[in-house]
């Protein structure tokens, strides 16, 4: 996981190939897997770097659902722009993490950075619950991160909603409303998408040709794959490729 905390300047940050803007007290949060790219612009903050297993290893299940839903892009917005006051208060708790991480460190260190940690993710997860789009309910993100995990695992070998259902012990109705209510839409357009993300990633991030890329995807005719990307990117895979490697 990173977060990105702006202390002065403005600029963009691109998370998943899209341009966001930010300013003084905008917090990103960025997941695993994720591309991101920094612009050269005159920005200054903090980058908080941490593992999946330093966060949530030594936490309860309702707390690390809280880490799991405050770096999904799907069930919060990825930047906030806090209030002044508790970015203020976000980031003497950053400057304690730092200090303890760059001192002396001892047996206590990393438990210590660790609970501070837990401060900072429940205190932005309230903000971004009462900032945010919590017209979704709540008892169906469980099922919902399980499902878009199998997704992000398994797009490559099955696009069918059934399958998932299946996986899942659910009907592929059950699985349609549980999408309708955290995301707005079905099963059949996030599948779609994840894989297109996936493919946009490498790209971007790999050196294999289109048609290496297409076969990966899970495409036995390149034709197919040029025609799936087609109707969801509206270009070509060398164009995007292209125009996101100058």
């Amino acid at each position: 996981y990173i977060l990105i905390l702006v202390t002065a300047g403005n600029g963009k940050h691109a998370i998943d190939f899209k341009d966001l803007d930010v300013q003084p007290g905008s917090i990103l949060t960025i997941r695993k897997d994720q591309f991101h790219k920094y612009y050269k612009k005159d920005v200054q903050g903090f980058n908080l770097l941490f593992t999946e297993e330093f966060a949530v290893g030594h936490l309860d299940a309702a707390s690390s659902t809280m880490v799991a839903e405050l770096f999904n892009e799907l069930i919060f917005h990825q930047h906030t722009v806090l209030t002044s006051d508790l970015f203020g208060e976000i980031m003497q708790i950053v400057l304690h993490m730092k200090q303890e991480f760059e001192g002396g460190r001892d047996e206590y260190s990393s438990g210590i950075i660790r609970n501070l940690l837990q401060v900072v993710v429940s205190k932005l997860h309230r903000a971004r619950i009462s900032e945010s789009r919590l017209d979704i309910e709540h008892k169906y993100i469980p099922q919902f991160l399980a499902f878009q995990t199998l997704v992000q695992q398994h797009c490559t070998i099955s696009r069918s909603v059934q399958y998932y259902a299946d996986q899942l012990n659910v009907t592929s109705k059950t699985l349609y409303n549980i999408t309708q209510r955290i995301i707005k839409k079905s099963p059949k357009t996030f599948i779609d998408e994840e894989l297109m993300l996936q493919i946009k990633r490498l790209l971007i991030n790999s050196d294999l040709t289109v048609k290496e890329i297409a076969f990966q995807a899970g495409f036995d005719d390149p034709g197919n794959f040029f025609k799936f990307f087609k109707r969801l990117a509206a270009e070509t895979p060398e164009s995007f490729r292209g125009k996101h490697l100058l």
